[in-house]
């Protein structure tokens, strides 16, 4: 085919056009969430400043730096405008932890986005196991083979509405050798759970689909 009549079907291919300035914020995120696929979910322990530990999960993360290694979380805030735990903790105490989801443990993820009320923790919930962490007070979860313990820092608020973006210094890894091959961790071995669009998730292959609600994994 002439690059000639390429450049014509090219120019003649119709797009859906949007403009975030004109449409409603849920079909921004729609557009957002079905484009930027898969998302890796992971959840983000973290303890207050009472003692009580809070487990959220979170598909809005990725990788910020390797010197320091830090990461990234998205916090969306409750409807009525409030702050979630996992971020008044992060920022009040100064720390989290970031944890892997895998394929058996998918299931409980998505019962802990339900959230809890304040003084009750989602480990009790779910019956997922808090254990201690090296560096930092917040716990890690025990079902989980890969840990980031982390130094909240910085937060930043973007936008008119004030979304608030988690940044952490990952000051100690875990990662179960279970889940390794040589120097490396192996996917086969790993089963880590992605976010696709809507309700899917995702891993090596497989899709898995459970009803989730508001709130989860963002």
């Amino acid at each position: 085919m002439s690059g000639s009549r390429l450049e014509t079907e090219e120019a003649a291919r119709e797009y859906l056009e949007f403009d975030p300035a004109k449409i409603e914020r849920r079909e921004v995120y729609r557009l957002l969430t079905g484009s930027v696929v898969p998302r890796p979910i992971g959840w983000a322990s973290t303890i207050s400043k009472e003692g009580v530990t809070n487990l959220a999960p979170f598909s809005f993360f990725t990788v910020v730096c390797v010197a320091p290694p830090m990461i990234s979380l998205t916090i969306a805030r409750r409807p009525d405008g409030s702050k979630k735990h996992t971020l008044v903790n992060a920022e009040e105490t100064g720390e989290f932890c970031f944890n892997a989801v895998t394929e058996d443990t998918w299931e409980r993820m998505v019962d802990s986005a339900n959230g809890c009320p304040d003084g009750v923790s989602e480990f009790g919930v779910t019956g997922l196991t808090p254990i201690p962490s090296v560096k930092v007070k917040a716990p890690r979860v025990k079902e989980a083979p890969i840990h980031f313990e982390c130094k909240t820092h910085q937060v930043i608020y973007l936008g008119p509405n004030k979304h608030p973006l988690l940044i952490g210094e990952v000051v100690y890894f875990h990662v179960d050798p279970a889940v390794m091959t040589g120097k490396y961790i192996d996917m086969k071995k790993l089963h880590p759970v992605g976010r696709l669009n809507g309700f899917l998730q995702c891993t090596l292959g497989k899709f898995l689909e459970r009803e989730f609600k508001d709130g989860m994994a963002r």
